[in-house]
């Protein structure tokens, strides 16, 4: 009769331990939070509410190096780290744009994980490998237009990602979208822009993994503001320098970046570039370092 108890108590209590003893697991989402410009048109990764004039085409190639895109440990003051379950990502991106009408621009951002490292932290595997990241496919309708008027240009966009990638690569979420409001303004020798956007994707809770409060992954509020030279002939080279911040609505870590650029013009339709910055705030998917080069070629008139 004792036997018909203890032998299933037994069973719970080992099935118990075994449970207690599985390694915890990393939630699978997007780890990349850069959304490059594909029209190149004012900054490399900030709108200015302008679209590439019908039948130009701009292609670009880049390369692309992150320091710290995930650390658990991650503070304020950037570099004061220097280990995380992501510690070097290289990246390779293609980015497209085409305008179809005067007002409709279409584009797409495809990027290749060449490889990614890192370290072990509480018993999490790091992520490490290469593979295919999250594609991202572009709409953009100018609103207003100077060329034709307006007092500044002014766009409404909207990106969706494609649910493919390597999940085990943090290269995926279930679904992602974001919208967004441009608005730039064209001077003599220069341009101003900003925009005012989202990015909408599932929660992702990781304080029971880092032992941290509010290291939640989400929807976050996007702001970014530029400022960029224009060239004056087909060979100039063209600085610019873009804020962003990332500001979390579904109770993550505020975030923001600083990138300076400059790009230097070969020709007509043929430019090459390079931009990078840091990182800054608490965020666990905010890299403390950014760099990217790159080069773009173009059909037509294209900054």
């Amino acid at each position: 009769m004792i036997l018909r108890w203890v032998v299933p108590l037994a069973v719970l209590l080992l099935a118990g331990v075994g449970e207690a003893q599985s390694p915890p697991t990393l939630p699978t989402f997007e780890l990349q939070r850069l959304h490059l410009e594909p029209s190149g048109l004012g900054s490399l990764v900030v709108g200015t509410g302008r679209t590439l004039a019908p039948g130009v085409v701009r292609v670009s190639l880049q390369g692309h190096y992150e320091h710290l895109p995930l650390n658990f440990l991650r503070t304020w003051d950037p570099g004061v780290n220097t280990s995380g379950l992501v510690e070097n990502k290289f990246s390779g991106h293609v980015a497209a744009a085409v305008g179809v009408l005067p007002w409709l621009q279409f584009g797409a951002h495809l990027t290749y994980i060449v490889g990614q490292r890192g370290q072990r932290f509480m018993d999490l595997t790091p992520p490490e490998g290469g593979g295919l990241d999250e594609p991202w496919l572009v709409v953009r309708a100018a609103l207003w237009r100077m060329s034709e008027g307006a007092p500044v240009n002014v766009a409404a966009e909207l990106a969706s990602a494609l649910p493919v990638g390597r999940t085990e690569l943090l290269g995926r979420d279930r679904y992602a979208l974001a919208p967004r409001l441009q608005a730039g303004f064209v001077g003599e020798g220069f341009q101003v822009g900003g925009e005012v956007g989202a990015l909408l994707r599932p929660r992702y809770d990781l304080s029971p993994l880092t032992r941290r409060e509010h290291d939640v992954m989400g929807s976050e509020l996007r702001l970014g503001a530029t400022v960029t030279s224009r060239g004056q002939n087909d060979t100039a080279t063209r600085p610019e320098v873009s804020v962003l911040l990332n500001v979390p609505l579904q109770g993550g870590r505020t975030s923001a970046e600083v990138l300076i650029g400059v790009r230097k013009h070969l020709g007509p339709g043929v430019a090459l570039y390079f931009l990078g910055g840091p990182g800054l705030g608490s965020a666990i998917d905010m890299p403390s370092l950014r760099l990217l080069a790159g080069a773009a070629f173009a059909t037509g008139e294209a900054d």
